[in-house]
């Protein structure tokens, strides 16, 4: 899919826009901070390594295998975080939504839990998938329970599913949501939204 016919989603915290070459300096900048890659598998050390990502994400998109999002505070304009619908399978109906890396600033607002709202409503509701899935490293509880939070089963464990830049190797707990699931999920995340608004 091509960056001309993705779509723009508003929501109240924030609007997801397709990731083009004008943000990589924004979200790079963001990105280069290690607060981010805490618990997850990767560790982003310089600016190149963090414009790498962009990179990578803007590559993927042309192939039609990824379809990236930059994460803009509506108040602002402000570049909030970035958010992907990867390994699209359009065959078999699937995808993950992944690569959600979000500014501490912005960590417990309602930016995540809107962006996933908006990207789990395009993925069923527009593309008509089937099954959308999530992958968490083992050891990040926080994110496991957020991803329980709504409504996501968990799946199992991959082992040594991925290397670590020191060499170590982490195992990734794998959750899903299916589309008979979504109707409950959907006013799950619709609940969850109305408190964090009430909240800020």
């Amino acid at each position: 899919m091509s960056a001309t016919v993705m779509s723009i989603f508003n929501g109240q915290a924030i609007r997801l826009v397709p990731l083009e070459a004008e943000h990589k300096a924004g979200l790079a900048a963001l990105l280069n901070d290690p607060r981010i890659w805490e618990f997850t598998w990767r560790k982003i050390n310089s600016l190149p390594e963090a414009e790498q990502l962009v990179d990578t994400a803007l590559a993927n998109r042309a192939k039609g295998t990824e379809l990236p999002f930059v994460m803009l505070e509506q108040a602002t304009g402000r570049i909030a975080g970035t958010s992907r619908i990867m390994h699209l399978d359009r065959a078999h109906r699937s995808a993950e939504i992944g690569c959600t890396w979000i500014s501490p600033e912005y960590w417990r607002t309602a930016v995540n839990t809107e962006a996933k709202a908006m990207l789990l409503r395009h993925c069923f509701e527009e593309l008509g998938l089937v099954r959308v899935s999530f992958t968490i490293v083992e050891h990040n509880i926080r994110s496991q329970r957020a991803i329980e939070r709504i409504g996501a089963v968990r799946e199992g464990v991959l082992r040594k599913h991925r290397v670590t830049s020191d060499g170590t190797s982490v195992n990734n707990v794998v959750y899903s949501i299916l589309d008979e699931e979504w109707p409950a999920v959907k006013a799950n995340l619709e609940y969850l939204l109305k408190e964090k608004y009430s909240q800020q």
